[in-house]
């Protein structure tokens, strides 16, 4: 094999192991949150360093900095001495250039950590949450709800194990307040989202509605009702919140208001991809209502609600869809920059 080979793949079988590894690390992290609800005083107390970086970026994105040198010692050191047992235990599979090579960079990773002594951008204090992007690479404003809601979101890297786990949501103690006009799809999530923990509020009235700015989840089933004028009032509402809210809302079709908001950041906006049956027939929809919920839970902003080859094709025909456009690109401005306009 010529040197120049030999060298491109020591250097992509690294890049490869380490991504692997940050794959089990964010297991890791999902067993040790698994720990810290255990019954038995051992296995929390084996996961308590754990609880130190939790009390330092506090549920409230609040960094306490009497906390900060403890974090480095609970958090950022045994996470880098995980990924060495993962590296040192591949090394019994992988050449050995392979496993030099991911170990140099989780080291790499591991000192630029220190020298911003924790505050890496997955770990700053925030005063205004933007809605995480839609993408399988975990953002920051995806891992900055794992610190709002432990018990969820626990993925870092990429949302592999928040697919496999249905990490990507978190609904006990929030309620998802109903719009629009009852439907049978509305029963059958409704009952799912129960079944969760979820907690079915009242419904509101309209983009008028005072309600709004306490609105955790809005879910509008109704595929009729006009979902631009709701979804504007609810960022207007909730602009000085330090959490985006949600709206699930139901489309049939090609949606360019959807669209647009798939990568707005003021509301986390997930749309739900409807059948013309699941809308009226309750069989269907109660089908449609565990596979919308399948996916709600893993995190997606698209959210399908049949599976195959037409989901397929209904998800490529939204993409191609060109979003609605609004005067002064609203959709693209920072909910940083919304309050303190």
């Amino acid at each position: 094999m010529p040197a120049w080979t030999a060298v491109l793949t020591t250097i992509g079988g690294s890049l490869l192991l380490w991504v692997v590894g940050t794959v089990v690390f964010d297991a890791v992290h999902w067993v040790l949150h698994g720990m810290l609800r255990s019954r038995w005083r051992l296995l929390r107390g084996l996961a308590w360093p754990h609880a130190v970086h939790h009390a330092w970026l506090d549920r409230t994105l609040s960094v306490h900095w009497e906390l900060q040198g403890r974090n480095v010692w609970c958090h950022l050191v045994p996470e880098f001495l995980t990924q060495g047992a993962f590296t040192a235990g591949a090394a019994l599979l992988v050449p050995a250039p392979i496993a030099w090579g991911c170990f140099i960079l989780q080291a790499a990773v591991f000192v630029a950590l220190l020298s911003y002594r924790g505050l890496d951008v997955n770990h700053r204090p925030i005063d205004y949450l933007d809605a995480y992007p839609p993408s399988f690479v975990c953002r920051p404003a995806y891992h900055a709800l794992h610190h709002v809601y432990p018990d969820a979101y626990f993925s870092a890297y990429g949302m592999f194990v928040d697919w496999l786990v249905g990490g990507g949501l978190y609904l006990r103690g929030r309620t998802v307040t109903l719009a629009g006009t009852r439907t049978a799809f509305e029963d059958a999530l409704c009952a799912e989202l129960r079944a969760r923990g979820g907690r079915i509020g009242d419904r509101i009235d309209g983009p008028l509605d005072a309600r709004l700015a306490e609105v955790d989840v809005l879910l509008l089933c109704d595929t009729v009702t006009v979902a631009g004028p709701l979804i504007e009032a609810l960022a207007a509402a909730t602009r000085r919140r330090r959490l985006p809210p949600e709206a699930w809302v139901a489309s049939i079709g090609t949606d360019a208001t959807a669209r647009r908001c798939y990568t707005d950041g003021r509301v986390l906006h997930r749309t739900l991809a409807m059948t013309d049956a699941a809308e009226l027939d309750p069989a269907a929809a109660r089908r449609a209502a565990r596979v919308a919920t399948f996916f709600l839970f893993r995190g997606a902003r698209w959210v399908s609600t049949t599976v195959g080859l037409r989901a397929w094709r209904a998800y490529r025909r939204f993409r191609r869809t060109v979003p609605v456009t609004l005067a002064g690109g609203l959709a693209t401005t920072s909910r940083a920059q919304r309050a303190a306009a």
